[in-house]
């Protein structure tokens, strides 16, 4: 049968029985009376959530309501038994009337009297608790213990979670240290080509554009290899000047290798879930990699430009590490 949820509370149900007792209420320690009894009750939009049957939580809350009915029933007798006579008690609703016991006439013998009836009803409401509660005991026990087992499970739960976010984030902190990335832009409006020096071969790659050639990639030799978070600071440079949408090429390669660095460690990422966690989520999926987003025709040229992305390195107007690109990139 499939489970569902349901909200489970546990309810301390106190029986009150001096105050039932009233005037005629005499304490005996012997009759090792409660003052709460332990019910679990199911509550719609409440309460604990628990994977149960429709079965399992009917069963469950008919087992409190039957319990709860049963003390109820032993307190009205208890009530009557110290000279009430108009009561009702329900446990389960929490609704009760009583119209008070009145003071006993102090005739000879009277008080102690009194304290044998007391005591006779405390023994007999005992009885009748300890049947209530031994009745329900299985009930109790079985939720119990899906509470702990469902508590646990959570725990566990978020407990993996955590790890996995912390095992994320060492390993892309990881991959964003190392010093592997080159990027130019030769002028103005041509493609920023964008690769990896510890990739095999000299070439751009299939998605940098065949137009970018070998003598490109020979230009980018000179300049200092980047770390991905400076590499995104640089290009969320560019784009900010930028005076039309930057077409940023990525290097094929350097994106098939990213990701299979990703995915060896046990973290799956695509390259642009992998970009937007360095720079930010102002880039869109383009043809040969993440492409920053330019500002719409509607903001003019007079108006402030948006924030692109950003580190935290250096910001979104350059990098704090005095790197020099030997005139690439728009520096």
């Amino acid at each position: 049968m499939t489970a569902n949820w349901t909200g489970v509370r546990l309810e301390k149900v106190r029986l009150d029985v001096a105050g039932i007792g009233g005037s005629a209420f005499r304490p005996d320690p012997s009759a090792a009376l409660p003052e709460r009894v332990d019910v679990y009750r199911i509550r719609k939009g409440g309460g604990e959530p628990l994977p149960c049957t429709p079965a399992e939580r009917e069963r469950w809350e008919l087992a409190a309501v039957v319990c709860l009915g049963r003390l109820s029933r032993a307190l009205e007798d208890f009530y009557r038994a110290h000279g009430g006579i108009t009561v009702v008690i329900d446990l389960a609703t929490g609704r009760g009337i009583r119209h008070g016991i009145g003071r006993p006439r102090r005739w000879p013998g009277w008080e102690r009297r009194a304290v044998k009836r007391s005591a006779r009803a405390q023994h007999v409401l005992a009885l009748e608790v300890g049947r209530a509660v031994e009745e329900y005991r299985p009930v109790r026990a079985e939720i119990a213990l899906r509470v702990a087992e469902n508590r646990a499970a959570r725990w566990a739960a978020t407990e993996a979670e955590r790890r996995a976010a912390r095992h994320r984030r060492t390993v892309l902190d990881e991959l964003a240290l190392r010093r592997v990335w080159r990027f130019r832009s030769a002028a103005p409006g041509e493609p920023v080509l964008v690769r990896r020096v510890d990739l095999p071969g000299a070439g751009a790659g299939a998605g940098a554009g065949a137009e970018a050639g070998s003598s490109d990639a020979s230009l980018m030799e000179d300049q200092e290899p980047l770390t991905a978070r400076e590499l995104a600071d640089a290009l969320n440079a560019v784009a900010v000047r930028a005076e039309s949408p930057v077409d940023v090429r990525w290097d094929e390669r350097a994106r098939a290798a990213t990701e299979a660095e990703c995915l060896a460690r046990e973290v799956g990422l695509g390259f642009l879930e992998w970009w937007h966690d360095l720079a930010g989520p102002g880039w869109l999926p383009g043809p040969d990699g993440p492409a920053p987003v330019f500002p719409s025709p509607g903001q003019g040229a007079s108006a402030p430009r948006r924030s692109i992305g950003g580190t935290g390195m250096g910001g979104t107007g350059g990098f704090s590490g005095g790197h020099s690109y030997g005139g690439f990139g728009g520096h």
